[in-house]
């Protein structure tokens, strides 16, 4: 009977690269007296790589060689893996028990970073930018991807992805999240992070980053801008306003275009008053010069009129006293 222990344990996983060492160890029981080791790579079926009886353990034929090494002390079980190879990337169970129960203890995943491999991959987040209220839950994502089309990246543990936010007052970017939420997305050949956060305050807005670790490099993000979003009301009393201000402005200019033609017609109507002022008094004066010339004119000849009446009788009246002597 093959059985799994009773309380099921997570897969642990253990990240190495091309060369070096690596050790697995299980809790054993003294009285199972029966070992097995198991690998699992991807895609393929489940292979027997050594099997044994207290210390004497047997590989089989494929790992037949000096790479793998079994032992036994006390309550433990352990494997080693020396000088660690890209095809060792696989899941490892450890077994033992008696000849009637056979119990899987613990599974070990071990990732093998090659290096060279992991030159052409980059990291894209989504979305670039987004526009929330206070009280809303963003969803971001970050996607570990291969830029050549027949590999595939190798996806780091979620204790080297990091989530880092900067803006909103902050000097310096601040770590918020270590990525607990990730996917491995075959089809599409890449590695997806997901965060998910709700905005509380004015203090959760700004740009967000997502940071992976992987060969010795950080590869960061594009971020993601997260902005506030204005309110449509606000909108429209805005624009309301700006129609308010553009009509003002306009009654503005219509008043003082209108007060500058008034003035400019008063001022032509003041102007063509006193001229039509002078001319009537000029006109007047000269009927008055006329008037008086005519009164002068009248005067001398009543004068000459009276002088000669005088003029003529006293000559009459002399010529006739000499008349008279002569006779």
């Amino acid at each position: 009977t093959v059985e799994s222990t009773e309380v099921p344990h997570l897969i642990s996983t253990t990240e190495s690269k091309p060369g070096d060492n690596v050790t697995f160890s299980c809790k054993s029981p003294k009285d199972n007296r029966f070992i097995m080791w198991y690998k699992q790579s991807p895609g393929k079926m489940l292979q027997i790589i050594a099997t044994g009886a207290y210390n004497k353990i047997t590989k089989t034929e494929t790992f037949y060689n000096n790479r793998f090494q079994f032992g036994r002390e006390n309550n433990e079980i352990f494997l080693t893996i020396q000088s660690v190879k890209k095809e060792d990337e696989a899941v490892y169970f450890c077994q033992s028990g008696t000849e009637y129960l056979l119990t899987v203890h613990n599974g070990f995943l071990l990732v093998v970073k090659d290096c060279n491999q992991q030159a052409s991959v980059s990291v894209e987040q989504t979305p670039d930018a987004a526009a929330v209220q206070p009280g809303d839950t963003m969803s971001l994502q970050c996607s570990l991807f291969s830029t050549n089309s027949e590999t595939r990246p190798q996806c780091p543990g979620e204790n080297f992805v990091h989530w880092f936010k900067s803006g909103s007052g902050s000097s310096y970017p601040s770590i918020i999240y270590t990525a607990r939420n990730s996917t491995d997305d075959a089809a599409n050949r890449s590695c997806v992070y997901h965060l998910s956060k709700t905005l509380e305050n004015s203090s959760d807005f700004g740009t967000y980053y997502c940071a992976v670790a992987i060969c010795g490099e950080i590869l960061l993000g594009n971020g993601s801008k997260l902005e506030t979003k204005q309110d449509s009301s606000v909108l429209v009393l805005g624009g309301l306003l700006g129609c308010c201000v553009i009509v003002i402005i306009s009654l503005i200019f219509y008043i003082i275009g209108w007060r500058v033609s008034n003035s400019s017609k008063a001022i032509k109507g003041s102007h063509h008053a006193e001229h039509e002022t002078s001319t009537t008094k000029y006109l007047d004066k000269e009927e008055n010069m006329t008037y008086a010339e005519g009164l002068n004119f009248s005067a001398t000849n009543v004068r000459h009129c009276k002088k000669v009446n005088t003029e003529c009788p006293y000559s009459s009246v002399r010529a006739n006293s000499q008349k008279q002597q002569q006779l």
